[in-house]
């Protein structure tokens, strides 16, 4: 998903990228509710039947479902932050809270829209400046990849003359249909 903030007339702003995710916390809650339910039944039935070696598996079963739900839920908040300042480009990446950060100057920086090696794969986004470069949205599907790179070309406009100004090209072979 991609929040946008921009304000056209100094083209700065901030954009907030995150990846989509079907089920909510409580969802997921629900859905290890019943799959602990059902499973506990169904190993309860064979204890019954004298095959109690049953329950330990269980145990594990349960143990590594939970483990990939909250792997799952522990992706989908993943989110990225590019505040885009008069004189400086910043991204903030992390979970739940910013764990890296990555500021750039401006009038040198240049973001990248690279075609994918394969027509399944989604776009590649990049910044670069100074022998530096950053991939940002990697967890975004192809409809919202194309969203940010039109909100991305409100702030940094192409004109005939971009390629005289370095801060403000977006160097792009993208066509989304």
């Amino acid at each position: 998903m991609v929040f946008t903030d921009i304000d056209d007339d100094s083209r700065t702003g901030i954009i907030v990228l995150r990846p989509n995710h079907s089920w909510s916390g409580r969802a997921n809650l629900w859905f290890l509710t019943v799959f602990f339910c059902l499973s506990l039944t169904i190993a309860v039935s064979f204890l019954l039947a004298g095959a109690w070696v049953v329950l330990p598996f269980l145990l594990l079963e349960f143990i590594v479902v939970a483990w990939s739900v909250y792997y799952c839920v522990r992706q989908c908040t993943r989110q990225e932050v590019i505040t885009v300042s008069e004189h400086e480009v910043t991204i903030e990446q992390g979970v739940r809270r910013p764990s890296h950060q990555q500021t750039f100057q401006r009038v040198w920086s240049k973001f990248f829209v690279r075609k994918p090696r394969h027509p399944w794969e989604p776009v590649s986004l990049s910044i670069r400046s100074h022998g530096k470069e950053l991939e940002f949205g990697s967890f975004l599907n192809r409809s919202d990849k194309h969203k940010l790179v039109c909100q991305l070309r409100r702030i940094i406009p192409l004109s005939p003359h971009a390629s005289a100004l370095p801060g403000r090209q977006m160097q792009s072979n993208y066509h989304p249909h």
